[in-house]
């Protein structure tokens, strides 16, 4: 699944090539991918791409919103005259002729340069919402990871501190911080030397900041090298991947051995997740 990091940089990569586009045309190709009335987006521009938590939401210029949630399979893909640039879950659309099998909606401009949404599991949505419902939705998350109001950061760490729940499960909760996923959770726990299955509630603060602080500079540094790519065949695609699953220390390392204290990673489930961890030195 595309996390925030993955998100962030489709949309910055998106922000350079599709803000001014006005939309000339809409293919709806499959009707559980969009919600809207299509008309509301005919000779509507584009006027800036944003991200908030894992949406990307591209503004209208009759302040509407076209808002959009990746979920496991998702892509997005602009092709212009001189441009492919895109991202989110890695396969051959990324690189074959589109639409393609998996094209949800197809987008025109009048400039002749198209933007493409496509999901295999069809999980994924695109939404025509006004400023309301679009508050509505985003006042059902906590802050973004990456982007803590310092003076909110200890009620955070006193709301974490509460729970009993796995601190694991915890910090995937998106009503107490949103943008955190299963890749970039399992790292951090890592780094902080805690234990995924331990209730958060034995953790001490000083101990739970330690941990944001680490998820905020893992957060951040994925963003900087464009997120994490797992499908071998689709790494060197330029323009697409990202360069974060090199820095992986327990994420899809079952049966590796620790770089830290040499114990064998291990693997569980958590909340019908996969939970990476190092049991010698993750306490």
């Amino acid at each position: 699944m595309p996390e925030l990091p993955e998100v962030e940089t489709i949309v910055r990569r998106l922000q350079e090539v599709v803000v001014g586009k006005k939309f000339s045309n809409i293919q709806k190709l499959h009707k559980k991918s969009f919600v809207g009335d299509i008309n509301n987006l005919i000779n509507t521009s584009i006027t800036k791409v944003s991200r908030r938590a894992k949406f990307i939401n591209f503004h209208l210029n009759n302040d509407l919103h076209l808002l959009t949630h990746l979920k496991m399979t998702g892509q997005m893909i602009y092709v212009g005259d001189d441009a492919r640039i895109g991202g989110g879950h890695p396969t051959a659309d990324w690189v074959q002729n589109l639409p393609a099998k998996h094209t949800r909606i197809a987008y025109d401009f009048h400039d002749g340069s198209k933007l493409y949404f496509n999901d295999q599991r069809i999980f994924g949505w695109m939404k025509v919402i006004n400023k309301n419902e679009l508050e509505q939705i985003f006042s059902k998350y906590g802050e973004d990871i990456n982007k803590i109001n310092k003076k909110n950061i200890l009620n955070i760490i006193k709301k974490i501190n509460k729970s009993r729940r796995a601190i694991k499960q915890v910090l995937l909760d998106q009503k107490i911080l949103a943008g955190l996923g299963n890749i970039y959770v399992c790292e951090a726990l890592w780094l902080a030397k805690i234990d995924p299955q331990i209730p958060a509630n034995l953790l001490s603060e000083s101990q739970i900041s330690e941990l944001l602080d680490f998820a905020i500079k893992i957060i951040n540094k994925a963003i900087d090298l464009g997120g994490t790519t797992f499908d071998g065949k689709y790494v060197g695609v330029d323009g697409f991947s990202g360069n974060f699953q090199n820095e992986l220390k327990v994420y899809g390392q079952e049966g590796e051995t620790c770089s830290r204290c040499g114990s064998l990673i291990q693997k569980t489930k958590q909340g019908g997740r996969g939970t990476y961890y190092c049991s010698g030195c993750q306490r």
